[in-house]
């Protein structure tokens, strides 16, 4: 690594893209932490083993990257942009490896390809930042923890508890195995090039019950419940994904075994209610054939 100052300046970061040529994309987000202070927190919050295998989802030009080297030999990031590869190889050389192209074709193949990581860590997207967490979770690809810095609003879905006002299917995705903390917000001038968003750091630390396995019912169940706010979870699930594989009178008989109230909306059920309803319906019945 040539410059270790150059994370910290703007000046210098503009000057080395001009020097490759290349041109920011906002459609990937690009934003790169210049804050050491908010670097090392991040860090921090990541609890890393010495030498654990860790996956970085955007490392950009590497301004986590050379921190993450320090406590770590196994790191593999996620680069969608060909001149921010360049500069990473050209920083780094072979003491990365680099998977090219975008996180939600690429991971799936490297999951099955080498051992799982033990640490996430991502500064993602503002565009697809909850569709990879929520990729992530589903797959339950997630390790003990994750530490993700994304746009406060979507950080406020992933902590927010029920009847919030920004409780949502994507809260229950989140939480499903997983607790969310908020480790702290950054504001936009912590960044180049500065976002007009204020950012918040979290960290996702997998819960000591967390079902293990896919839990399609589960997931299919969270994003039923939300179909219209204003409809109970009674005709939300009549009319959602569930009603395609199990009957009606099989809800209602999961939902009354795991204590469901049908006539709640569904954005009053926590995470545990959900899935004891799921679970009371995955094992009351087959799914019955279509």
């Amino acid at each position: 690594m040539s410059d270790l100052n150059l994370w910290d300046s703007k000046q210098k970061i503009r000057a080395l893209l001009e020097e490759k040529g290349i041109q920011l994309k906002k459609r990937f987000g690009q934003n790169f932490l210049l804050d050491p202070n908010h670097r090392r927190r991040i860090l921090s919050a990541l609890e890393l083993p010495a030498g654990a295998k860790v996956w970085e989802i955007g490392p950009g030009i590497g301004s986590l990257t050379h921190g993450l080297l320090e406590m770590t030999g196994d790191l593999t990031v996620f680069e969608i942009d060909h001149g921010l590869i360049r500069i990473l190889k050209d920083l780094f050389g072979s003491s990365i490896s680099i998977v090219e192209g975008d996180f939600l074709r690429t991971f799936r193949d490297t999951a099955r390809n080498s051992s799982l990581p033990r640490r996430i860590i991502g500064n993602l997207p503002y565009s697809s930042g909850s569709v990879m967490i929520g990729s992530l979770v589903e797959e339950d690809l997630l390790p003990d923890v994750a530490v993700f810095t994304l746009q406060k609003e979507v950080a406020n879905r992933m902590l927010a508890q029920p009847g919030g006002k920004d409780y949502s299917a994507f809260s229950l995705v989140c939480q499903l195995r997983n607790r969310v903390e908020k480790i702290c917000d950054v504001g936009g001038a912590a960044f180049f090039p500065p976002p007009q968003v204020v950012s918040s750091v979290v960290r996702l630390r997998r819960r000591p019950d967390a079902p293990e396995g896919t839990q399609q019912d589960y997931f299919t169940a969270v994003h039923d419940l939300f179909r219209s706010r204003r409809k109970t979870a009674a005709n939300n699930l009549k009319a959602g994904g569930l009603s395609s594989r199990y009957s009606w009178e099989s809800m209602k008989n999961a939902a009354e075994l795991s204590g469901l109230d049908l006539g709640r909306r569904g954005e009053t059920f926590s995470r545990d209610e959900v899935l004891s309803f799921t679970r009371s319906l995955s094992d009351s019945q087959s799914p019955e054939e279509s």
